[in-house]
């Protein structure tokens, strides 16, 4: 039988050293394996617009298509934004941490911005040898600038996204990209 102190330490211990341990495992397990559902990315109030346009079938951006003709069955941001492979899959998650990070301690600035080069291969993955692709004479083309990342596939389909000015509070599709229009 443990003694009065003896219970008070561990009911501490598991206060202080393993119930914070839980919660870290459990919050850091979901941040990673929920970064694939759409839902995650709607959760940020800065994403909304990106979701909401997609999910929109007026919508022309190249997300919107996708979503409406259904071209990626499930976890489509997650499919077109993160590189193929573990280090892809892993660098997409980091990224998505830090932004679930940069958003809970509110240092980001409306709208966001996209600090990078989209990777074309991300849409090569799915795209790249389609009869649908290769009927298109121009993509053999450009099929080497664009596997260099030299010509963006956006040039020629279109913005994957909602512009940012669209995106900035004020404007006037911003009530429509955050789901607040009656």
């Amino acid at each position: 039988m443990l003694s009065t102190a003896a219970l008070w330490k561990l009911l501490v211990f598991g206060a202080l050293v393993v119930t914070p341990a839980a919660v870290v495992v459990v919050a850091n397990y979901h941040t990673f394996v929920g970064v694939h559902e759409v839902e995650a990315c709607n959760r940020c109030h800065v994403m909304r617009p990106m979701v909401v346009d997609m999910m929109d079938p007026k919508s022309d951006a190249l997300a919107a298509r996708h979503f409406k003709n259904r071209w990626i069955p499930k976890d489509q941001c997650y499919a077109c934004h993160s590189d193929y492979g573990l280090s892809g899959d892993l660098a997409a998650k980091m990224e998505g941490f830090r932004h679930l990070a940069r958003y809970t301690t509110r240092t980001y600035t409306e709208p966001i911005q996209y600090h990078g080069v989209f990777n074309n291969n991300n849409c090569m993955n799915c795209h790249a040898n389609m009869p649908a692709f290769e009927a298109v004479p121009w993509h053999h083309t450009v099929k080497v600038s664009l596997g260099k990342n030299e010509t963006s596939c956006l040039s020629c389909h279109g913005l994957a996204h909602p512009t940012r000015a669209a995106r900035t509070p004020g404007s006037s599709d911003y009530n429509r990209l955050v789901g607040e229009e009656p």
